[in-house]
Formats: C-alpha cells, sequence, structure tokens
C-alpha cells in the first residue's frame, strides 16, 4: 500500500480510488448516524435513559442526543401519549402543542391571552391535548388552519415548528430587512420556504437558533419533523431565553457564515495550514475566506509545498480499493461528499480537497492524505477555483 491515498478517474464511472475515506469511516462513522427504531412493544432492555414518566429509546451516537437527554431531565418531553420517546418519530401538531405548552406555558402561568379560545370542532374536550391546543392557541403561539379546525393529528412541518418557536419568543416584532434575500444566502433550498414562515424563520437564522440535520444549509421547510429535531429547535429556543446552557452543535446554523456575499470573487491562491486545521482563500493579496478542514493524519501526511489544482469533479463516486464497492456520487455516505478538488499526483497516488459526511471529522488529523470539508464549503469553494489555481500547503 502506497504513502498517499490512492485516487484514480474511470471514464465510466468517474470513480476516485481512494484510501484518503479509509474503510473505517464507512463501518463506524457513517452507520452509527443510522438510528434505530424502537416500537412503544420493546422490552424496557432497550430503553437506557428515563425520567421519572418517560423512558427514552437509545440514543446510543444520536446526533441530537445532548438536546433530548438535557430536555428530558427537566421533563419537558413528556406527552400522554408517548411513554418511550422514539426521536425518529413524526411529531403531530397535537404533540407538538404539548412540547410548546411544558417548554413555554406551564411555568408561565401568567402569559397573555391574546385570543379568546372558541374551540375547533376536530378537537372534543376530552381529548388528550385540548389544554395544551386551547392555551398555545391562547397565546398565540399555534393557529389553527381556518376558525374550525386544528388537524390535530397531523404531521407538523419544519415551517410551522419554527414560526411557532418564533411566536413564543416572541420575536414578531424582530424583523429582518430583505428577508427573502437573507434566507438565500443561508439555505441551498431557501425558495421554498412558504411565504408564512419566511419572516420567522429569518429571525431565528439570524440568532442561531435553526438546527438542519444532516445538512446544516438544508431547512427542508415543507418537511416532517421528527421528535430529534423538535427537541434540537425547543432547546435552542430555550437556551436563547437563558434557561437552559447553550450546546454547541454540528447541525446549527451559523448565523456569521452566509453561502454566499453579493460578489462571488474568484480565488487565486489557496493557503492551507496543517497546524491551524485551515484553508484561506486569496484574490492575488486580498484575504476572501478560511475554511475549516481536516487534513493528513501521521504517517499519511497531505503532501507539503506548492501544488496546483489539477482536477475537478461534481459528485464524485468511490470505490472501495479493497472490496471494489462502488458508492455512487450524490449518495449521502459517499465518503468524498458532494465534490473532488484534486491538487497533487505522482501519477497513481492523490490528494486533494472534497467534502465528507462525517462533520465531525473536521478540525482533526483523521484522512489518508487528503483534505476533507463541510460539504456546503467544498461547495462554495469548487465554484470560485479553476484549474491552475495555487495550493499551498504548509505546517
Amino acid at each position: 500500500m502506497t504513502q498517499f491515498l490512492k485516487y484514480s478517474v474511470s471514464a465510466l464511472l468517474t470513480t476516485l480510488f481512494l484510501t484518503c475515506a479509509a474503510q473505517s469511516l464507512r463501518a463506524s462513522n457513517l452507520t452509527s448516524e443510522k438510528n434505530p427504531q424502537i416500537s412503544d412493544s420493546q422490552s424496557n432492555s432497550q430503553v437506557d435513559s428515563r425520567t421519572a414518566n418517560l423512558q427514552i429509546a437509545s440514543l446510543e451516537n444520536h446526533w441530537a442526543k445532548p438536546f433530548i437527554e438535557k430536555l428530558a431531565a427537566q421533563n419537558l418531553l413528556d406527552i400522554p401519549t408517548s411513554k418511550i420517546f422514539q426521536p425518529e418519530q413524526v411529531v403531530s401538531r397535537a404533540q407538538l402543542a404539548a412540547i410548546l405548552q411544558l417548554a413555554f406555558l406551564t411555568q408561565n402561568t401568567n402569559y397573555v391571552t391574546q385570543r379568546r379560545w372558541q374551540g375547533f370542532d376536530d378537537v372534543p374536550p376530552d381529548h388528550w391535548a385540548a389544554s395544551a391546543i386551547m392555551q398555545t392557541y391562547e397565546s398565540g403561539i399555534l393557529s389553527g388552519y381556518n376558525s374550525r379546525s386544528f388537524h390535530p393529528d397531523e404531521p407538523v412541518t419544519k415551517a410551522q415548528v419554527l414560526v411557532a418557536i418564533a411566536n413564543s419568543l416572541k420575536l414578531n416584532n424582530h424583523k429582518t430587512n430583505t428577508p427573502h434575500s437573507y434566507l438565500l444566502t443561508m439555505y441551498r433550498d431557501a425558495s421554498q420556504i412558504p411565504e408564512f414562515a419566511v419572516q420567522s424563520i429569518a429571525t431565528l437564522t439570524e440568532r442561531g437558533l435553526v438546527v438542519n440535520y444532516p445538512d446544516p444549509r438544508v431547512i427542508a421547510a415543507n418537511g416532517n419533523v421528527t421528535k430529534a429535531e423538535l427537541a434540537a429547535l425547543v432547546y435552542e429556543a430555550l437556551a436563547d431565553q437563558g434557561r437552559l446552557p447553550k450546546i454547541g452543535s454540528l447541525y446549527a446554523i451559523d448565523p456569521n457564515r452566509p453561502l454566499f456575499t453579493v460578489a462571488i470573487a474568484q480565488v487565486t491562491r489557496l493557503e492551507v495550514s496543517l497546524s491551524k486545521r485551515t484553508v484561506t482563500a486569496y484574490q492575488g493579496d486580498v484575504k476572501l475566506k478560511s475554511y475549516p478542514i481536516a487534513v493528513g493524519r501521521a504517517g499519511w501526511e497531505t503532501p507539503l509545498g506548492t501544488h496546483r489544482v489539477l482536477q475537478m469533479i461534481e459528485y464524485p463516486a468511490w470505490k472501495n480499493p479493497f472490496t471494489g464497492d462502488v458508492i455512487q456520487g450524490a449518495d449521502p455516505e459517499n465518503p468524498l461528499g458532494e465534490r473532488w478538488i484534486g491538487f497533487w499526483t505522482n501519477g497513481e497516488d492523490w490528494s486533494g480537497f472534497h467534502g465528507t459526511p462525517n462533520r465531525a471529522s473536521v478540525g482533526q488529523a483523521v484522512s489518508h492524505g487528503c483534505i476533507r470539508m463541510y460539504n456546503e464549503d467544498i461547495r462554495e469553494l469548487f465554484t470560485q477555483v479553476s484549474p491552475d489555481t495555487v495550493v499551498q500547503v504548509s505546517n
């Protein structure tokens, strides 16, 4: 086995052969993100965490584990219809009302009634969530579809959740200038955000309160929300109020890192600092932006020196050099992520920048000579470099 990662390009498959993304990445880092589904009928032996009223399905390696456990410790996830908290279960509108009541209204007995409760035809007085729906409606947190229906069993969307959280935080008076344009700089699917949610989502994004899994740049506003996602969003809102400590998450949006600015400058030089774990883009002598990276581990160091961009591939496929298995481009488990920018080769071995599905590896010396970046960062950089862009690698 040679020292550096093995890449080669097949004209048919545009496949990169490499050891840069080691088999262990796929075997452990990737599969660990697949969370088992546990039904209410399964035994308590599969429950590893509990509060007085709630059991929580196994959260080992789950991305939302810190949010869920801390909320459970405060008894803020306990709803009458579900005694086992299943993180991947889709949330209904009634369940959303129950969680929001627990988080924002239970300890606030003096909440201001903004609307008089007249009831919904599909929420009878003996409905398990009738009290929660009434209180969240009266306080202006949730609304019905019309004056007579609430659709309590309907799955709630991400847009509806974020509007409700903005209402819970009373952010209605915090207006974002040009919210549509702002959201386009933050999310790749911003154009799909429904109009009723644009202002709320822009405000929450500016405050750094939006969490998106698995890609923080894809908000999926019209998609259904899981209990894990809801837990993360509610936790961030409570932390914003100072009621809970902040949790750093790889999936929380950073309002200080837009996808792009008004003008996208052409990069003429990339400076890689192995010790700082950064790559900095320059146009001439003007510093444009720095990105966090992962670099080669001991014994598989990223090659030092001055190089040039030699190869650029969108959605590269990956072929396991040991088994021959191929993971196609655009597969979320592809160890190369969404872009490849090669800058060093000896005719057989390659080193280059690429994305990664393993966000936790960025910032570490873990690769077999390559430079890993967040997918959103490599996509941005890919649009600004070209063949012959200078790449300087130093310690």
